[in-house]
């Protein structure tokens, strides 16, 4: 597997200068303007407010097709000018979109908006003012490492790892994405936003909180498929999802499978912490994830030390998720959280 540098790439800011027309820039928009390439950005695409590449981000947006969503898109096409389809579209991507051709519409019709408004030489003029803040982000960042500890806990390598820095996309945090490729084999995405506070230089993620983010947002393409193939173990958890509904919906984790997937990454983050970070960052982790109601990341992790201790019996992640998911079902369902 070839090692992944981080980057910013055109497709990305394409789809951000797009969305900028709609009104997923109130949902998910910078607080204040934006920082100033941001700004340009959306000036340049004003312009084309009628096209039919912002018309059918708008489609997309309104029928719920957001967060993490638009990102995964493009993760499944090339590079521009011609955006060819490189990866078939996941079956998660379909059942966000509804159906296949409204996809394919959408990627059709951002290669005519690319063509038609010269977008390539707008994004040249500002790609060395971008790469100084990805540099940034590079310093200190210990991505061999961390792709060989990912590795080794989940028992398996996937395809590639590709780390996506996207200046134009709000707030702070990121999107994990996977694709298949031709091999059959999982490639795990990770998409970095900017934070979304600054009227001036763009804000990315680095140091401590990159790192975080990189185990958290590739960590899904490790875990979402193995909770995926136990649905009926997951759905007998839905009482320990019930008590914190709420402020997952707030967070659009709308289901006890998705705040299972999130449970166990946050486990995870804090085992990665106790290896690579100071021990302070360990505890610091754990009780802001608790804050915002993931009170099973605790229990969690002292399965997941159960993981570690007994590799013979669970060569891969895929062995122990059920073992999990049946010693979730004995945890008793706090009166508050």
């Amino acid at each position: 597997m070839k090692h992944i540098t981080l980057k910013i790439i055109p497709e990305m800011e394409l789809l951000g200068g797009v969305q900028s027309q709609t009104n997923w820039i109130k949902k998910e928009g910078p607080d204040g303007k934006g920082n100033k390439y941001f700004q340009a950005l959306k000036a340049f695409f004003s312009n084309y407010k009628g096209h039919r590449a912002v018309k059918l981000s708008q489609q997309l947006t309104d029928s719920k097709f957001t967060y993490d969503a638009p990102p995964a898109f493009i993760c499944h096409l090339g590079p521009l000018p011609d955006l060819e389809l490189k990866y078939e579209y996941s079956e998660y991507l379909l059942g966000r979109a509804k159906e296949r051709q409204l996809l394919e519409d959408f990627r059709l019709a951002l290669i005519e908006l690319a063509a038609e408004s010269d977008f390539l030489s707008f994004y040249q003029k500002w790609e060395p003012y971008l790469e100084r803040f990805a540099e940034k982000s590079k310093q200190g960042f210990r991505q061999k490492e961390i792709e060989k500890w990912l590795i080794d806990f989940f028992g398996w390598s996937p395809g590639g790892f590709h780390l996506i820095l996207a200046p134009s996309m709000f707030p702070g945090g990121g999107y994990g994405a996977s694709v298949t490729n031709h091999a059959g084999q999982i490639i795990a995405f990770q998409i970095l936003c900017d934070w979304g506070t600054s009227d001036n230089d763009p804000i990315l993620p680095a140091g401590i909180a990159l790192e975080n983010l990189t185990v958290h947002e590739l960590s899904h393409s490790f875990v979402n498929p193995y909770i995926d193939a136990y649905p009926k173990r997951a759905a007998k958890l839905e009482h320990l999802y019930k008590p914190v509904k709420e402020i997952m919906a707030k967070q659009a984790y709308n289901n006890v499978t998705i705040f299972l997937y999130e449970t166990v990454i946050r486990a995870i983050e804090i085992l990665f912490a106790r290896e690579f970070f100071p021990p302070e960052q360990e505890q610091k982790i754990l009780d802001f994830h608790q804050e915002w109601g993931f009170y099973l990341t605790g229990f969690v992790v002292e399965q997941l030390e159960h993981y570690q201790a007994d590799r013979a019996l669970y060569p891969t992640f895929k062995e122990f998720v059920p073992y999990l998911l049946d010693e979730l079902k004995s945890v008793p369902v706090p009166d508050t959280i």
